[in-house]
């Protein structure tokens, strides 16, 4: 994955002569930067970065290789999944077009680049986009796993209302609601 030398140099992991690195070592940074104080780890996947998921975690769980649920159990604990996608696909790849061309993915990021219309890029993208969700159906499906589905439409007006919904999936033995400090953590 693109992004890895990256992360590795940040968390400092040992690197070998070549370059390499123990993907162990990798998770287990991953999820100590990336969890809450309580212990909750949450990861945002994107189909393009599944099968390098996978194939990482089988170089560490030899024993579960082509396993992927049970790789990704092993790897991370409880796991449940919930599935972002955007209804209007276009859209999705009008902005990913922008974000590429500019470098403003997330707010916060401070590249000032200049866009421009690309019908080319756009379409590609949204090809990819209806590839990829067609790919987290079957997947998900392959694995009689049912994820909580968030509509980034739905999630754009309703942004309470949804995340009440999806704390609501992750944890539904908890029964507190909003203004409950109890809500804002999960159950030990």
């Amino acid at each position: 994955m693109p992004d890895e030398p990256k992360w590795v140099d940040r968390w400092r992991i040992a690197r070998g002569p070549d370059g390499s690195f123990d993907y162990r070592d990798y998770v287990q940074a991953a999820i100590r930067d990336g969890s809450t104080e309580n212990g909750v780890f949450g990861a945002r996947v994107m189909w393009g970065t599944m099968d390098d998921i996978v194939t990482n975690l089988s170089t560490v769980y030899r024993d579960l290789a082509g396993a992927d649920l049970e790789l990704l159990t092993r790897a991370f604990g409880r796991t449940r999944f919930v599935h972002l996608c955007r209804e209007d696909a276009v859209a999705q790849g009008v902005s990913w077009a922008r974000a590429e061309q500019t470098g403003y993915w997330h707010h916060g990021d401070t590249n000032a680049n200049e866009s421009h219309f690309d019908l080319d890029r756009i379409q590609g993208f949204v090809e990819m986009i209806d590839e990829h969700n067609a790919a987290w159906r079957n997947w998900f499906s392959s694995f009689d796993i049912r994820p909580h589905v968030v509509r980034y439409e739905e999630l754009v007006a309703d942004m309470v209302g949804v995340t009440i919904g999806v704390l609501d999936f992750l944890w539904p033995e908890a029964s507190a609601r909003p203004g409950d400090h109890a809500r804002a953590r999960p159950p030990s």
